[in-house]
């Protein structure tokens, strides 16, 4: 999109208009080109709608589902959405708001009036769907969002879908003392002066079509899911009947994670044989390994031939992208029952929507009972840190990040002792060299089992530290830490060959699903010896299995990681590394999933203006979907 004679971006056909917009960085190649096919194939659309079309393909590239005018000019000179792939620097300081924006009654007439946008009834109905053969208009334009039609109707579906199940009651014959009769059993008797959030949250999961628990780290998220898949079958065999239960979660690490996580709460809970072997029965997959994923879009279930389970259960919805959680809900049953279970306050995903944030809402921050709004009774916010005392130094700077309190959690770290919490100043060589030399430590030790043949272990060590980035390049991205503990093992441990690709000893992480070998996106892996050759070893429910490294073409060294990728993870010891300058990734949900990575330890590398800048700016994903369910928030 270069002018080979010059350095003025060519544009296509019907799109000059938007040349201001692209010198100023405002714009580039793919919104460019989405609005000259609009302008080809509907040429009276108006140089206004294809300005308003572009910036709704920028905005689901920076995960907003649609873009509001009235805030145009001041997203795009914001921080994106926390997106990895986000440009690492600082912004240009060009004042962008200089730009020939249109007035927002110009631009709402022209909307209004073009025959590339689809405006939705005043009442709230869904704009009309197309008859065979008709044109689509490509944008919808509800009065002050514009949104690519696509991802209007994934919005539409998903809160159309949600508000029909949280009105709806289970089909179950349980009777209510049948029912506390469970509760009783998995939870203990009911508290009138201190009620259980935990208990509540499985009897709003066993008495409605859906359920939303949410919490941060250790409130006991996976022990209510265990205990309320429990209590569920129980009152299912009461009843004669035979519950389909499914667990699932974006990646396959979080999947893996979920499993060991419910089979370790089964075991605490101490269940009768029957009731284990039923609650264990379910594995969690992938959602996509759950959908039965044909290609990138299609998939083998949806509302014509949907899932067989009553009851599904989704772990760490916060990864969950608006489009992904159109096509479960239109998988589902009408009768089944959905359970989303993750922490709203955590990264978004990756891709467009941040709906666990959008449903949760206020509900998040509310200390009592949550706000009213049509969602409020399916809701619960599990509170009570069990993972760690609540005044200890992580679960304080946590909830200070989370709270936005820079000067809170800036004490946090003061005051930590050092086993605990602790920042190290990128520019303190000392500190940072004491740092890389316990990271290269644990590296040679995974290195050291592996040599050995011993993957079990070498995975093991693997989580007990592990580098979390905000990105990947920079002097402290994930690019540079790889290649920096590489050196550094390669120095302790004489064997380790870190110049060969698949080096014995290199832990990986899958980066995209491969139903061919079984292995997803986010699957850890490490390179042992095996029968005198180097085999990549995965954990499995059956032990570790083995692949050939020809098997494998999506992974990367996992020495270091993105913050985003660590969703779903946790590790004994996370180091979190930002960059310092005003990168535009720094984010407060960035920071907070960084440091809740964290099981026993957390160290922080980053200057105190980086802290207060990241827990300053919080994520705001343009959506609908938190308006519809909590209009006065």
């Amino acid at each position: 999109m270069i002018d080979r004679r010059g350095t003025r971006p060519l544009l296509p056909p019907g799109t000059e208009a938007l040349r201001p917009f692209v010198d100023a960085g405002v714009l580039d190649a793919a919104p460019v080109h989405v609005a000259a096919a609009i302008a080809r194939t509907i040429p009276t659309t108006s140089d206004d709608v294809l300005l308003a079309a572009a910036l709704a393909v920028r905005a689901t590239l920076l995960g907003h589902v649609c873009v509001e005018l009235a805030r145009a000019a001041t997203l795009v000179t914001a921080a994106p959405g926390g997106d990895e792939s986000a440009d690492d620097q600082g912004d240009d300081g060009d004042d962008r708001s200089a730009l020939p924006w249109p007035t927002l009654e110009r631009w709402a007439a022209a909307l209004r009036m073009s025959d590339a946008v689809v405006v939705p009834g005043a009442d709230g109905g869904g704009a009309p769907r197309p008859a065979a053969g008709a044109d689509v208009r490509p944008l919808v334009w509800d009065g002050r969002r514009v949104y690519l039609e696509r991802y209007w109707r994934y919005e539409r579906a998903v809160g159309d879908d949600l508000a029909r199940r949280v009105t709806t009651a289970t089909t179950a014959t349980t009777t209510s003392a049948g029912l506390e009769a469970a509760l009783d059993r998995f939870f203990g008797p009911a508290d009138p002066l201190e009620p259980d959030l935990q208990r509540r949250a499985a009897a709003a999961a066993l008495t409605r079509s859906l359920a939303v628990v949410a919490g941060g780290p250790g409130t006991g998220k996976t022990r209510t899911v265990a205990r309320l898949l429990a209590a569920a079958h129980q009152l299912a065999q009461d009843e004669g009947r035979t519950l389909q239960v499914a667990l699932a979660a974006p990646t396959g690490k979080a999947a893996a994670r979920m499993t060991e996580a419910v089979h370790r709460a089964v075991a605490e809970a101490a269940l009768p044989p029957a009731l284990t072997a039923s609650v264990l029965a379910a594995e969690a997959s992938t959602l996509h390994r759950l959908l039965g994923v044909r290609d990138d879009v299609r998939f083998r279930h949806d509302h014509a031939d949907p899932l067989p389970h009553d009851l599904v259960v989704v772990d760490e919805t916060s990864m969950v992208a608006l489009p992904l959680m159109a096509r479960l809900l239109d998988a589902l049953r009408p009768d089944a029952r959905i359970v989303l279970v993750g922490d709203p306050n955590q990264l978004a995903s990756v891709e467009a929507g941040a709906v666990l944030g959008d449903l949760v809402g206020p509900a998040a921050a509310s200390a009592g009972e949550p706000p009213a709004g049509p969602l409020a009774p399916a809701i619960v916010v599990l509170r009570r840190v069990h993972r760690f005392a609540a005044d200890s130094a992580i679960a304080v700077l946590a909830d200070a990040v989370r709270t936005g309190d820079a000067d809170r959690a800036l004490a946090a770290l003061r005051d930590a002792d050092d086993a605990e919490a602790r920042r190290i100043d990128p520019s303190d060589p000392r500190a940072l060299r004491e740092l890389h030399a316990e990271v290269a430590a644990n590296a040679a030790a995974v290195a050291g089992a592996a040599l050995a043949g011993d993957g079990e272990a070498g995975l093991h060590l693997a989580t007990e530290v592990k580098v979390l980035c905000a990105t990947r390049y920079g002097p402290l991205g994930s690019t540079a830490w790889t290649s920096e503990i590489e050196r550094a093992a390669a120095r302790l441990v004489d064997d380790l060959a870190v110049a060969r690709e698949w080096y014995v000893g290199r832990p990986v992480i899958v980066t995209r699903n491969d139903y061919l070998t079984g292995v997803f996106n986010g699957d850890t892996g490490l390179v042992v010896r095996r029968a005198g050759r180097p085999t990549v070893a995965f954990p499995s429910a059956d032990g570790l299995r083995h692949l050939a490294p020809s098997q494998l073409d999506a992974v990367e060294t996992w020495w270091a990681m993105t913050i985003h990728k660590s969703q779903g993870s946790e590790f004994a010891h996370a180091v979190v590394s930002l960059p310092s300058g005003g990168s535009r990734i720094l984010t407060r949900e960035l920071l907070y999933t960084g440091i809740t990575r964290a099981k026993q330890r957390v160290s922080i590398v980053a200057d105190e203006q980086t802290l207060r800048t990241a827990i300053a700016r919080p994520i705001a994903r343009a959506s609908g979907l938190r308006d519809r369910f909590w209009p006065t928030s």
